[in-house]
């Protein structure tokens, strides 16, 4: 099975650098507390640049109401990417976009792919 998984993670990878629009996705690390003197360093943040796909969520998202208009779903291979988390941002094209919320996709016990809800 773990030959499978392994597979399944590949061609996730494969059809993301073949169809997929590179984006830049922005992490965003929190600062740290310094409980000596009261302050808190501020956020730093680094880059990476997958292909993603990105999409438009359907009518039916909506219903939900956790969906607003505007928002767009962004699919990222896992393999060699960090895993996205609300407050990073993405970058497509000219537009920026902060994450709300990420749906991790599993092939057996490793991420295959990660599937964020993001907004302007």
């Amino acid at each position: 099975m773990a030959a499978l998984d392994a597979k399944a993670r590949a061609t996730a990878l494969r059809l993301l650098n073949k169809y997929g629009k590179s984006v830049t996705h922005t992490i965003v690390t929190e600062g740290s507390y310094d409980p000596i003197t009261g302050d808190v360093s501020a956020p730093s943040t680094s880059t990476e640049i997958p292909k993603a796909l990105v999409e438009d969520f359907n009518g039916v998202d909506y219903i939900s109401g956790l969906v607003e208009k505007g928002d767009r779903k962004l699919t990222i291979p896992a393999s060699g990417f960090a895993e996205p988390k609300p407050n990073d941002r993405f970058t497509v094209g000219y537009d920026v976009y902060t994450v709300v919320a990420v749906e991790t996709v599993w092939s057996g016990d490793q991420a295959a792919i990660y599937i964020s809800q993001v907004r302007k």
